[in-house]
């Protein structure tokens, strides 16, 4: 993921677990972050879930980020 606030992003998915997915932070620095997701959902559905889930966060509708299969 890449974000100006990647803070508030790291915090949010550091250890979120929902019954779709399950992301870990593995990695941090001022412009991007690493996770790792377990999820039986394809790709593009885990983005547009992880998307989704954050828009509904405090910062969400105001932050922009992507998301790269790595």
């Amino acid at each position: 993921m890449n974000c100006g606030q990647i803070a508030y992003l790291s915090d949010f998915f550091s250890q979120y677990e929902d019954e779709q997915i399950q992301t870990v932070l593995l990695s941090a620095n001022r412009v991007q972050a690493v996770f790792e997701a377990k999820t039986p959902l394809n790709i593009e559905e885990a983005v547009k879930h992880l998307k989704q889930v954050f828009q509904l966060s405090k910062f969400g509708p105001g932050l922009y980020f992507t998301i790269k299969n790595m």
